[in-house]
């Protein structure tokens, strides 16, 4: 019969090693993981029919007007969500597969970037790193975009696809109440990062971020080209650390 000691040992080499602890990443959408304003080239561009909403629009019109795409919207637009009702009439227009290319192209940065964010995911993933996308848009309308890069779609459960309007917490600042969200999300992760374009203009409440137990990047211009490889560099070492 084996000694007590001898037996203690075989059994914790044979335990597994414990989980990582998690951490987790909550990413902004617009001008984050988007290079161009998705909500606004929609909401107020195409919805409104006016090209000049915002600056953003130039670039979807002159892609739509190449592939024979409407460049505003076509049908009435309704009581709901204009943002919603705008790319629905799009892909009742122009077609699922032309929303796929033109959302690829203007707002993604086209096929080089889309393939260096999906490796950089996988690598983090690899890592013990989750995602969440938290936006002041529609949750809804962020899922069926990101149905059209399946290069993405996987780091980005529906369960974790947000937006402030199902937030729980009433608070007087837009990222503040990401931030609360991101918590809720995920409540026992180790370390959560906010990643948003809006934070140089909108910095969550002190007291939010210590309550949360949330940490935020402002390395990001405010509605600028969103994350760059060498932000994305950035953030792993934020993360990680």
């Amino acid at each position: 019969e084996k000694p007590a000691a001898e037996t203690a040992s075989a059994a914790q080499q044979a335990a597994p090693p414990p989980a990582p602890e998690k951490r987790l990443i909550g990413f902004d959408w617009d001008c984050t993981l988007t290079v161009r304003h998705f909500y606004k080239v929609f909401a107020w561009g195409y919805a409104s029919r006016n090209s000049g909403a915002h600056a953003h629009c130039q670039d979807f019109e002159q892609c739509c007007k190449k592939r024979g795409a409407p460049t505003a919207m076509v049908g009435r637009v309704g009581d709901e969500d204009p943002m919603s009702e705008a790319v629905e009439d799009f892909c009742k227009h122009a077609g699922e597969e032309a929303f796929r290319e033109v959302f690829r192209e203007v707002f993604l940065g086209g096929e080089e970037r889309i393939l260096l964010v999906a490796e950089w995911l996988k690598k983090m993933q690899d890592q013990g790193v989750v995602f969440a996308i938290v936006t002041a848009g529609i949750s809804a309308v962020v899922l069926r975009a990101l149905t059209a890069v399946p290069e993405w779609l996987p780091f980005f459960n529906s369960s974790r696809i947000w937006d402030t309007s199902q937030s729980r917490h009433t608070v007087n600042s837009v990222a503040g109440s990401k931030a609360l969200i991101l918590r809720d999300i995920c409540p026992e992760a180790k370390r959560i990062l906010l990643v948003d374009d809006s934070l140089c203009r909108d910095a969550p409440p002190p007291w939010v971020l210590r309550g949360a137990s949330v940490e935020t990047m402002m390395d990001l211009p405010y509605e600028g080209p969103g994350l760059t490889e060498d932000l994305l560099k950035t953030l792993e070492e934020a993360v990680m650390r």
